[in-house]
Order: structure tokens, then C-alpha cells, then sequence
């Protein structure tokens, strides 16, 4: 059985990371226009970011500084935030390939929590 860690247990987190994962995915998919992602109603930018930040917030406590998994979430973070601001490419890397990054992650966070 999963070990809660401030207030979430493990398969939590891990569907966190998912939805945050999932979320920064939807907010890059918008801006390339490729619109992969099937919606009833259009997304607001600003509700997505607010998502983001309210997912990133919850998370935060939850992640042990020791794994070093919060630093990557944050500059993950703080690069998709590049990209909407109108970054080309950021450490090597363009717009196509780091949604590809994010959707992958986010898959792997899913699976993580289904495996629990």
C-alpha cells in the first residue's frame, strides 16, 4: 500500500503529475494550432495557466526534495511558459518535440498510478 505523503497518497501524486503533465500539453497544443485535443467548448488560455498553477501548488509539499522530481517539474514549467510566450527553441529543443516530452511524461505519470 501506497505511503501518503503530506496529505496525498502515491497513486495521487501520480495522477497529479498526469493532469499537470496533460495540462501543459493542452496549453502548448492550443498555440501550435494543431488542436489534437477534442473539447465541447473552447479552452481559455488564462483557465489552463490557472490549472497549471493550482495543480503545481497542490504538488509542491508532496515531492520530497531529495528526488530532485520537483526541480524538473518546475523548469518543465517554466519552459512550456517560454514556449507561450513565444520561445522558438529552448536548450536545444522546439516547441514539437517538448509537447511530445510532455505528453510522454504524463503517460508515464498515468501508468505509474494504475501500477500502484
Amino acid at each position: 500500500m501506497a505511503t501518503p505523503t503530506r496529505g496525498l497518497s502515491e497513486e495521487q501524486r501520480y495522477e497529479r503529475l498526469s493532469d499537470l503533465y496533460l495540462i501543459l500539453w493542452k496549453q502548448l497544443d492550443q498555440l501550435s494550432g494543431g488542436m489534437k485535443w477534442l473539447e465541447v467548448r473552447p479552452v481559455d488560455q488564462v483557465e489552463l495557466q490557472r490549472e497549471a498553477e493550482a495543480a503545481l501548488a497542490e504538488l509542491r509539499p508532496c515531492l520530497p526534495p531529495a528526488d530532485g522530481l520537483g526541480d524538473v517539474i518546475d523548469k518543465d514549467f517554466r519552459k512550456t511558459h517560454r514556449f507561450l510566450e513565444g520561445a522558438y527553441e529552448i536548450d536545444g529543443m522546439n516547441v514539437e518535440v517538448f509537447k511530445d516530452y510532455l505528453r510522454d511524461s504524463a503517460l508515464r505519470f498515468a501508468q505509474a498510478s494504475d501500477e500502484l
